[in-house]
């Protein structure tokens, strides 16, 4: 198991060099996503292994695929220089520069999938990242930070750009703010009030792959234990009237009592409804507070993670004259007028 000492952990982070990134991002993403190609075999036997240990889902090798589809859509990346404006009465160019947030600390329940875009999208924002968990899912995650930290050595960048910290209690994690510039916190609405709490940094929460369903009535039986038994984090809300019984479910009086539990105790990413009701299911639609609500479909159809790459970045204002480029040397600038 790899070093699970917070200080050193934290101490190898700040020492980390990312110069070398700045030119690299591109090649980097291109090659950890060619590794994963070539190590399916070794992260499928490490995920058994986590399943026969009761300890994770099989992973879906269609949803890592679409991670790197969604960012092959960013135009976002450290170092960048976006030009904005040209002002040609005071001979002016206008932009901004993508700066790192700094060290980001990534705190989830130990999704694998929230692990890779965590990743992916703080390689690209320059961040050093160190991804917190409880242990879920511990030999899947761990093999995919080794299979990044050997992709960056590769470039001769620092393994210590990203790395993995074993914990229950994240006190010890959190009292180093001063060496802290971002958390990140992905997970149910319990571990996002504790983080919330504890931490004393800027902190962003999602309720990324915490579905919250509610099951009114038995004209879905086979559907909902389809999707009951993927494995995913998914809270049951069942309506007293069904006689339903399911371990660790949620018991409501009515759609009232639902929608009041589910905002109250919900994730806010996203949540079902199974009814025949169309008025049921339009009053859960209007007043459920989840960024994604279906009805009478899975929850699972929609899984983005909600957190924006512009989240993960500072940004510099850059004012400069036409006869001047960024590495120092005179060029004069030919930038076409936005108007």
């Amino acid at each position: 198991m790899k070093d699970n000492n917070i200080n050193e952990i934290i101490a190898n982070a700040l020492q980390v060099n990312k110069d070398i990134l700045r030119e690299n991002i591109q090649n980097i993403i291109n090659q950890i996503k060619t590794s994963l190609e070539r190590n399916q075999e070794a992260l499928e036997q490490v995920n058994r292994i986590d399943q026969k240990n009761h300890n994770g889902f099989i992973l879906d090798y269609s949803i890592i695929k679409n991670i790197f589809n969604i960012l092959e859509q960013e135009k976002i990346f450290y170092g960048d220089v976006i030009l904005s404006q040209k002002d040609d009465e005071k001979k002016l160019v206008y932009g901004t520069q993508i700066m790192a947030y700094g060290n980001v600390v990534v705190i989830t329940d130990g999704n694998p999938y929230i692990t890779m875009e965590m990743i992916m999208r703080n390689i690209m924002a320059g961040n050093t990242t160190i991804l917190a968990n409880n242990g879920f899912m511990l030999g899947t995650n761990q093999l995919l930070v080794q299979i990044v930290q050997s992709v960056l050595e590769q470039f001769n960048i620092s393994k210590y750009l990203i790395q993995i910290y074993i914990t229950e209690n994240y006190d010890e994690l959190l009292s180093n703010f001063a060496n802290i510039d971002l958390v990140v916190c992905i997970g149910n609405h319990n571990l996002q009030q504790m983080i919330l709490n504890k931490s004393k940094n800027k902190t962003i929460i999602s309720g990324y792959e915490n579905f919250d369903l509610y099951i009114e009535d038995l004209n879905h039986l086979d559907f909902l234990n389809k999707i009951i038994n993927t494995g995913l984090n998914i809270q049951l809300y069942i309506s007293s009237d069904t006689k339903l019984d399911y371990s660790n479910a949620i018991i409501v009086d009515d759609i009232e009592d639902a929608i009041a539990k589910i905002n109250y105790n919900g994730s806010k990413y996203s949540a079902a409804i199974f009814t025949t009701s169309v008025e049921n299911a339009s009053k859960f639609v209007k007043e459920v507070k989840s960024k994604i609500v279906t009805v009478n479909t899975s929850p699972t159809i929609e899984r983005i993670i909600d957190i924006k790459q512009t989240d993960l970045i500072n940004e510099k204002v850059i004012i400069y004259p036409f006869s001047f480029k960024l590495d120092g040397n005179s060029e004069r600038i030919e930038l076409t007028n936005n108007d």
